[in-house]
């Protein structure tokens, strides 16, 4: 910590050296009567209420452009760096439990309990952490503690069962449970089951009722494992609705669909698609600040989110976009989920092939940095 305030002190402080100089340059022979045409300052602008724009992909498109200003010319030191963005200062290089590559922080929790050895999928809830295991797992839900990583409780779903469940999502009074898990592309039996949120507090048990649906454009039900777009992992519920992300094995891009919540059969409905590049495995939504966090990996496990802000309505591809700059993890993160504004937690579950082997375990990320 002292290094750090030390290394932050160093750079600082010629900047201020220099707003001070500035603040005090006499400009050379002014015009007489032409103050009423110089600029103005610019005008401090107050972010959006539903959410702060995210830097886009494209320099000229770029939100943090800044207001052209007639300002002193000042040469600056060229101890300085020079950051993107016009940040000043290096981010720091290390963090407490993990280490830092650009602007996202991202630091190990601690290992998920045996009884969670492949969580994929994650929520907090009402102050409460819930997550639960994929095919072949039971027909359960489990609170963690926070702090210990402890299984605190595990909650029975009657009427369903764990085919293959991928996702974890929640509106006022609902929690949804996605059984879409698909790698062969021929399920027939797809479905979300929908669970009372206020008898998650407290019961032990609680009852499910299902939402059988199908994809819209699905036309073939062939078994082609792993070589298709129809897989799913990720669903949000947002505006009385819910949105399903797919995960392609076959162009590594990620298709939106909208399903109702109500409880019968149903058809998911294609919205939009976008070029993520990997395998979609889960998705958070922050409805205060309208943010989208998408998780993927690449085959070689490769960890990536995906930011979406700045979207109207549904339209969450249409906005802002971007890549987090997270440290090298390798991991098979299948579970994200906000925990405030701008940090979430990320579950992995255990994996085991080849040279490769790798714990459950829970990570969070901070990425209050990437908004500006």
């Amino acid at each position: 910590m002292k290094k750090e305030l030390s290394l932050l002190l160093t750079l600082i402080a010629p900047i201020f050296l220099i707003n001070c100089s500035g603040k005090t340059t006499t400009m050379p022979n002014p015009v007489p009567n032409t103050q009423s045409t110089i600029i103005a300052p610019p005008t401090i602008i107050t972010p959006p209420i539903l959410g702060r724009p995210i830097e886009s992909n494209s320099q000229s498109n770029s939100p943090n452009a800044q207001p052209t200003t007639v300002q002193p010319t000042i040469s600056l030191p060229t101890t300085i760096p020079t950051l993107p963005n016009q940040n000043i200062g290096k981010p720091p290089t290390t963090h407490q439990n993990g280490v830092v590559k650009g602007t996202t922080l991202l630091s190990k929790k601690f290992k998920l309990p045996k009884k969670v050895k492949e969580s994929s999928g994650l929520i907090k809830i009402d102050g409460r952490l819930w997550t639960m295991n994929d095919s072949g797992g039971k027909a359960e839900l489990y609170q963690i503690d926070e702090k210990s990583g402890r299984l605190i409780r595990t909650v029975r779903i009657k009427g369903a069962y764990n085919h293959d469940w991928e996702a974890l999502t929640y509106d006022e009074q609902y929690v949804y449970i996605g059984d879409f898990g698909n790698n062969r592309g021929n399920r027939r039996d797809l479905k979300v089951y929908k669970i009372s949120r206020a008898e998650l507090k407290y019961k032990k048990q609680i009852k499910a009722k299902s939402i059988n649906f199908s994809f819209s454009d699905q036309k073939s039900f062939r078994s082609r494992p792993r070589k298709h777009n129809f897989d799913c992992e990720a669903m949000v519920a947002y505006h009385g609705k819910l949105f399903l992300f797919s995960k392609d094995w076959q162009d590594h891009k990620t298709h939106l669909y909208e399903l109702s919540t109500a409880i019968g059969k149903h058809k998911a409905y294609y919205r939009d698609s976008f070029n993520v590049q990997g395998l979609i495995t889960d998705a958070s939504i922050n409805k205060k600040l309208d943010i989208l966090l998408l998780t993927s990996y690449s085959e070689l496990l490769s960890v990536n989110v995906w930011a979406f802000t700045n979207y109207k309505k549904e339209n969450f591809f249409q906005g802002l976009s971007k890549k987090l700059t997270l440290n090298s993890l390798n991991a098979q993160v299948e579970g994200i989920t906000f925990i405030d504004n701008y940090r979430a937690y990320l579950s992995s579950e255990s994996f085991s092939k080849y040279i490769f082997s790798f714990d459950s375990m829970l990570y969070e990320i901070d990425f209050s940095k990437e908004f500006q």
